[in-house]
């Protein structure tokens, strides 16, 4: 405290970074369902943003609701800077072992690809066989350019072209990025030490912003600082430069106080970014995905049986968590398929009201989101994870990314029981 009083820092801010002595997390130990919170307070922001539209009737309340949920779309800020820091965190806890890169690739394989490609393959090759002719196919639209889909490329082709061109495929743009990034970022942990990896991670994250400035400035089109994958390296390498100063000299607890100023600054910056929802040439984007970086250390560190570590061990938010995969992915693939039965202007129709319609079709399509992703879990994704024991890693300290997934699989085969080494877990990115 000497130096922040040499500093001259106001009362109130020495106060913010006095350093905790509650910390004792350990991001190495037993399952942090703070993480899974994190998760699934990022899908409840994302569906809120994906169901508030509906019929008006110009009052007052009705814009406030409307723009207030329109923030909701920094919820996919929250997922980037939450997957850089669990996947690094996985990366890093895990190179010497000797099979580094077949577990991580294998691993984020069964993890993403059965439902991912399982969805296309419905909805491109399954379904329109069966589909009544005399019914408008609801992913026409997207059939047309579906090779970007297979491929990874939404992300690609919605920023070259400057057009939302896929339809109710259109939310896989982050998937991409997240995906893109998974190629090369386990390289670059694996040749750098943690401070060469920090290096890099404050670089580029610099120059995502800087880039997204300079197209904007110099006549770029309005999509492509929005979804193209170097555009968006500021809020994956925030979360990334976390997770590896979280593993160094002070561990957790070090960070703590610099994120608890860093998430008031930030939160004091952004307000007239909430209340206004202006551009800024997307410089709010970067504080942020600072914010959210900051939330999660805060979250990670917060002390036992406050009120802070109750909200974190929130089962319905570690709930949404768990199953926020399926919740994102079939999300807006819902919204033409159940227009068939109810839209949010037949629900206002119905109640007489358009608030009212508009609240019901939000929690109806909440509801929809929920069923399905939790069915898609059980009957579905849950066996290909049964696998990812087949591709654990050996070493002690890669026991983190034994589980990421953040949830044990019953009935897993005895020959994987056998070939396990004791794992810890962290939820899945």
């Amino acid at each position: 405290m000497s130096i922040l009083r040499q500093l001259q820092l106001p009362r109130w801010s020495r106060n913010l970074l006095r350093q905790p002595a509650h910390v004792t997390v350990s991001l190495t130990g037993s399952h942090l369902p703070a993480l899974d919170a994190i998760r699934g307070l990022a899908i409840l922001l994302v569906t809120l943003y994906r169901f508030r539209l509906g019929p008006d009737d110009g009052m007052w309340f009705e814009h406030v609701y409307t723009h207030v949920l329109s923030l909701g779309e920094r919820g996919v800020d929250l997922f980037f800077v939450l997957s850089g820091f669990l996947i690094t965190g996985i990366l890093f806890d895990s190179k010497s072992d000797r099979h580094y890169f077949r577990n991580f690739y294998m691993r984020r394989s069964l993890r993403i690809f059965p439902l991912y490609y399982g969805v296309l393959l419905g909805c491109f090759v399954i379904l329109p066989i069966v589909w009544p002719a005399s019914i408008q196919y609801p992913f026409a639209d997207a059939r047309e350019v579906q090779n970007w889909l297979w491929l990874y490329g939404v992300n690609m082709r919605v920023g070259w072209h400057n057009d939302w061109c896929f339809g109710s495929f259109n939310h896989f743009w982050s998937l991409a990025v997240e995906e893109h990034f998974y190629l090369i970022w386990p390289l670059a942990i694996f040749v750098l030490s943690r401070r060469s990896a920090m290096n890099v991670c404050v670089v580029f994250g610099i120059f995502a912003l800087v880039a997204r400035i300079a197209w904007l400035v110099l006549g770029g089109n309005g999509l492509a600082p929005e979804v193209f994958t170097p555009f968006q390296f500021d809020a994956l390498l925030i979360g990334a430069w976390l997770a590896l100063a979280a593993r160094g000299p002070g561990g957790l607890a070090a960070l703590v106080p610099a994120c608890r100023l860093a998430f008031q600054l930030c939160l004091g910056l952004l307000l007239p970014e909430m209340v206004l929802h202006q551009r800024w040439l997307t410089v709010p984007s970067t504080f942020y995905a600072i914010m959210f970086g900051s939330l999660i250390i805060l979250a990670l560190s917060a002390k036992r049986g406050g009120l802070a570590e109750q909200c974190w061990n929130s089962r319905c938010l570690r709930w949404l968590g768990k199953y926020s995969y399926g919740m994102y992915v079939f999300q807006n693939l819902l919204i033409p398929v159940l227009a068939m039965l109810f839209t949010a202007e037949s629900l206002a129709a119905l109640c007489g009201s358009a608030f009212a319609g508009r609240l019901l079709y939000l929690a109806v399509m909440f509801a929809a989101t929920m069923v399905t992703a939790y069915v898609s879990w059980h009957l579905y994704e849950k066996h290909f994870l049964k696998l990812k024991c087949f591709f654990s890693p050996t070493s002690s300290a890669g026991g983190l990314a034994a589980r990421e997934e953040g949830q044990a699989h019953p009935n897993l085969p005895e020959s994987c029981m056998r070939s396990t080494t004791p794992i810890r877990s962290t939820p899945q990115p």
